[in-house]
């Protein structure tokens, strides 16, 4: 399973940047599409950052992870820890949230650094906004985002290295332009000069999505768009765009 051995080194490998700048643009898109209460559902939520902080606002939220090693890390994170509001980790797969967490129990919900892209099939995309749609209460309110295929096929690089005390990584990615697929086998190396390094390989598999279609599949989940927004701004997304993030609400 991916993020199994990486799970360790995810924040340390510079990944925890993004979930700082979720929480921040996260209150801009609330001012701009406020809800009603103070319950936050958290889908693939890695390590726990953006579920931790929106806590430590006072939210209570639940942050859901297929990966049972991040969702170590995100427990590991709160030991001790007084927040403001309340954070709990589940493990599930998030196109199943409703296996493990109760229908409209949430009054906003988030999935955000492109983990939808990794749902490669329609069916599996609209299970996810079918479960998201579900646990929200009537009103509630969907934000997350998805790179785009500008981004994947043209901006994404073939190779990249990042070297660090005790961590080497290598990133090489292949776009497949008929499927709309990226593929980025992802290298690490853990260790030191004189105990030698431990290698690790995992694959990741990303899927760009027309944003037409994402529209119809969140409709037919039940979620009307409220927002389309370039990444990290308000916005309109545009031809060049890396990131859409898209703000949408249960019918």
């Amino acid at each position: 399973m991916i993020y199994d051995r990486y799970a360790a080194l995810y924040d340390v490998s510079g990944q925890v940047r993004f979930a700082l700048l979720v929480t921040t643009y996260l209150a801009e898109i609330l001012a701009h599409h406020p809800v009603a209460g103070r319950r936050m559902l958290d889908l693939a939520c890695g390590t726990g950052t953006l579920a931790i902080e929106m806590a430590d606002q006072g939210w209570h939220v639940i942050g859901l992870d297929r990966s049972p090693a991040m969702i170590r890390q995100a427990q590991a994170k709160i030991a001790g820890v007084q927040l403001n509001g309340s954070v709990g980790f589940v493990v599930e797969d998030m196109r199943y949230a409703t296996h493990s967490l109760p229908s409209a129990s949430f009054d906003l919900a988030t999935c955000t650094y492109d983990s939808l892209n990794y749902l490669t099939s329609e069916i599996d995309l609209l299970e996810c906004f079918r479960a998201i749609a579900d646990v929200l209460v009537p009103g509630g309110l969907f934000v997350g985002d998805m790179n785009t295929r500008h981004f994947l096929e043209f901006e994404w690089g073939a190779c990249a290295v990042r070297e660090q005390d005790g961590f080497v990584q290598v990133e090489q990615s292949y776009f497949d332009r008929w499927n709309a697929t990226s593929t980025m086998v992802l290298t690490g190396f853990v260790g030191d000069d004189t105990q030698g390094y431990e290698r690790f390989d995992e694959v990741h598999v990303e899927r760009a999505y027309p944003p037409e279609l994402v529209e119809d599949l969140m409709l037919r989940a039940g979620l009307q768009i409220e927002a389309r927004y370039d990444s990290f701004t308000l916005s309109p997304p545009e031809p060049r765009s890396q990131r859409i993030f898209w703000v949408a609400r249960r019918r």
